[in-house]
C-alpha cells in the first residue's frame, strides 16, 4: 500500500464516522397549564316511578331492513328527431307502405271519419248560409210591399179622360202591388198573419198545368235558385183574375169569380221562415187565441180571414180515412160544401168557436209536417163577412176526439169514436 491510498481510507472512515453521529434538537419549552374551573353539581332530579311492565307484553313487531337505495340511473340522451315540414306530416296520415296492416287501418278509419266530419260541416254551413240569404230576399220583398218608394216606370201614364165608358165594376193595382209587380210579373197577392212576423211574404202564382204547383217550390221571387223556394197559390185557383179595360187604361175588371177554395202552399223551414211558424198552432194552446186571423191581399183588394181548423193529414193515405183537401177547390152545392168543412172540424187538433156557412169563401195554407212520412200541416180560414166583429168566436179548445189518417194508428192507439158526440157546421 502507497502512501495516497492510505490518505484515501483515513478520508472514508472520518466521513463515515460523522454520519452515525445524531443530530441533538433543543427542547420545545412547555406552555404554562391554564386552571379551569370546577363544575357546579346540582342535585339530582328525583326519577319518576315507571309503571310496572304488563303480564303479557305485545309482541315486537320486526320492521323489515329495506335494502339501501340503489344508485339513480344516468339517463341516456336521446337523439333530438328533425322536425317534419307541414307537407310530411300531412303526408303521414295516409297509410304508409311502412305501416302495418293495424296502422293502414286505423289511418283508414281518422280520414273516413274526417272526410264525413268535414262534409258535415259545410252542409250545416251551407244551410245557415242559404237560410241567410232567404232572409235578406224576404227582407227586401217586405220594405218593398210596405215603404219602398214606388218605381216611375210603373206609375200609369195616362188617365180615362171619358169615366163613362168605365165598366160599371172596375178595379185598380194597389200600389205595393205595382211595386212587387216590378220584381215578378207572377206575384198576385201578399199574405200575412198580424202578430206573427214571420208569416209575412209575397204571393205567386204561375198558371202552367205541367209545373205550376213545382216551379215555386225551389224559386224565390227574383227567381234565383233558393231552397226555401217561395209562398204559391195552386195553378187552378182564380184569384182577383183581371184584365185591364182597354177603354180605360189603369182600370180593371174581373174575368172569372174567385175560386171558393183558395189554396197556398210554402215550405214547413226549420227557422220558422215561409210557413214554419204555422206548427204553433197545433204545437201551442195559447198561439190560436192569440193569431186567429190571416190577411190576404190581391193585386187590387184585401181580405181578412178567421182561422177555423188546423189539421195533419197523410197525403199517402189510400184507405178510408184519405182527405184529398187539395183537389177541392169549389162547391158543387151546399151538401159538398158542409161534407168538406165538417170533415176538418173532426179531424181539427183544435175547436174553435169560429161558424163556418154556405157561401163563405174559404183560404187554406198548406206545408209539410213530419208526423207523417208525407204529412201536411193545413190551417183553413173562412172569409170575413160584412159587417162582422173581426175576433167574434175567435177562442179554442183542445179537440178531445181527434179523426187522424190510418197511418197514425200504427203507432198511436185509436182513440176515435165515430159514435162520439159532435156538433157540425150547418
Amino acid at each position: 500500500m502507497n502512501q495516497n491510498d492510505a490518505e484515501l481510507l483515513k478520508i472514508l472512515e472520518s466521513v463515515q464516522h460523522s454520519s452515525e453521529k445524531k443530530i441533538e434538537k433543543p427542547p420545545v419549552p412547555e406552555s404554562p397549564k391554564r386552571k379551569e374551573p370546577e363544575p357546579i353539581i346540582s342535585p339530582p332530579e328525583p326519577v319518576p316511578e315507571l309503571p310496572p311492565p304488563p303480564e303479557n307484553p305485545p309482541p315486537v313487531q320486526k320492521t323489515e331492513e329495506l335494502p339501501p337505495p340503489s344508485a339513480p340511473k344516468q339517463k341516456k340522451r336521446k337523439k333530438k328527431k328533425k322536425k317534419k315540414s307541414i307537407f310530411q306530416k300531412i303526408a303521414d296520415l295516409f297509410p304508409q307502405p311502412k305501416d302495418s296492416i293495424f296502422e293502414v287501418l286505423r289511418k283508414m278509419v281518422f280520414l273516413f271519419s274526417s272526410t264525413v266530419f268535414v262534409i258535415c260541416m259545410c252542409l250545416i254551413g251551407k244551410y245557415f248560409w242559404e237560410n241567410h240569404q232567404n232572409q235578406l230576399v224576404i227582407d227586401d220583398t217586405i220594405r218593398v210591399h210596405d215603404d219602398a218608394p214606388l218605381p216611375v216606370e210603373t206609375l200609369p201614364e195616362e188617365t180615362n179622360e171619358n169615366p163613362e165608358e168605365v165598366p160599371e165594376e172596375s178595379y185598380e193595382l194597389l200600389p205595393s202591388a205595382e211595386r212587387l209587380l216590378s220584381l215578378n210579373r207572377d206575384v198576385i197577392g201578399y199574405l200575412k198573419i198580424p202578430g206573427e212576423d214571420r208569416i209575412s211574404h209575397p204571393v205567386l202564382q204561375r198558371k202552367n198545368a205541367e209545373d205550376g204547383n213545382a216551379y215555386y217550390l225551389d224559386k224565390n221571387i227574383n227567381l234565383e235558385t233558393a231552397r226555401a223556394g217561395s209562398i204559391f197559390m195552386d195553378y187552378r185557383n182564380h184569384f182577383d183574375d183581371m184584365a185591364e179595360n182597354p177603354d180605360a187604361p189603369g182600370t180593371y175588371h174581373r174575368m172569372f169569380q174567385n175560386s171558393q177554395n183558395l189554396i197556398i202552399y210554402g215550405h214547413n223551414m226549420h227557422d220558422y221562415s215561409m210557413f214554419g211558424a204555422l206548427k204553433f198552432y197545433t204545437n201551442y194552446e195559447t198561439y190560436y187565441d192569440e193569431h186567429p186571423i190571416i190577411e190576404l191581399e190581391s193585386n187590387f183588394m184585401k181580405y181578412q180571414y178567421k182561422i177555423f181548423g188546423m189539421i195533419i193529414v197523410d197525403i199517402e193515405d189510400d184507405t178510408e180515412t184519405r182527405f184529398d183537401y187539395w183537389n177541392t177547390l169549389d162547391f158543387e152545392n151546399e151538401t159538398e160544401f158542409y161534407d168538406y168543412v165538417n170533415e176538418i172540424k173532426r179531424r181539427t187538433i183544435r175547436l174553435t168557436d169560429v161558424d163556418v156557412r154556405y157561401g163563405d169563401q174559404l183560404l187554406t195554407l198548406s206545408t209539410c209536417n213530419s208526423t207523417f212520412s208525407d204529412g201536411r200541416l193545413v190551417v183553413f180560414g173562412r172569409l170575413l163577412r160584412e159587417n162582422e166583429d173581426l175576433y167574434e168566436g175567435c177562442t179554442s179548445i183542445a179537440n178531445p176526439n181527434v179523426k187522424w189518417s190510418n197511418s197514425y194508428y200504427r203507432w198511436h192507439k185509436n182513440s176515435y169514436d165515430p159514435d162520439a158526440e159532435f156538433i157540425p157546421y150547418g
